[in-house]
């Protein structure tokens, strides 16, 4: 099945993530997946714009018609394993001048609340990012030819991740409250 593509990408990425010769905690393996996923996307990203930009003004003859697409792809697939990092690592944009007056329990409950609803959010972008892997299966790109599957699997790697990290943030917050009584 189409779909299965990145699943091979993630095994085969597998066998070469090894620190230190120890075993790898499973959320560790994952991060270093997701970066490099990142640097790989993101530097193929590069590499494809360069390519499309030499090939229109340096070789006239030549046209990739391809390199829109693929940018495109490469593009979405460097968001897709970075934003997971940006939750894992608590990086995301926030705005935090209200946060900055709270007395520090105060800012952690409201940074606990604001992650639930965040894995709220993603768990109903996961749910229904099913459904777009199964309209992908039957749909190919225009110019690469690659079943759509692969795109939208996308939403549903960086969403499941998203609610990984989201849940294990508000589990450390919440436990970070219990031991710490004497937080004011």
């Amino acid at each position: 099945m189409a779909s299965g593509y990145p699943i091979y990408i993630f095994v085969w990425l597998s066998k070469f993530v090894i620190l230190r010769g120890e075993k790898m905690k499973i959320k560790d393996f994952i991060a270093k997946t997701l970066r490099v996923g990142t640097f790989l996307s993101f530097t193929a990203l590069l590499v494809t714009v360069v390519l499309q930009i030499v090939s229109r003004f340096l070789l006239s003859n030549v046209t990739f018609v391809w390199t829109e697409e693929l940018s495109r792809f490469l593009f979405i697939y460097s968001v897709a394993f970075g934003a997971p990092l940006a939750m894992k690592n608590q990086e995301y944009i926030n705005v935090d001048i209200l946060l900055e007056k709270l007395p520090k329990k105060s800012r952690y409950i409201l940074e606990a609340i604001i992650e639930i609803a965040a894995v709220g959010l993603f768990i109903i972008v996961f749910v229904n990012s099913i459904e777009f892997l199964q309209i992908g299966s039957n749909q190919t790109s225009a110019t690469l030819g690659i079943p759509m599957s692969v795109a939208y699997f996308s939403i549903t790697m960086t969403s499941a991740l998203i609610v990984l990290y989201g849940v294990i943030n508000v589990i450390n917050k919440i436990r970070f409250l219990i031991r710490r009584d004497d937080i004011v």
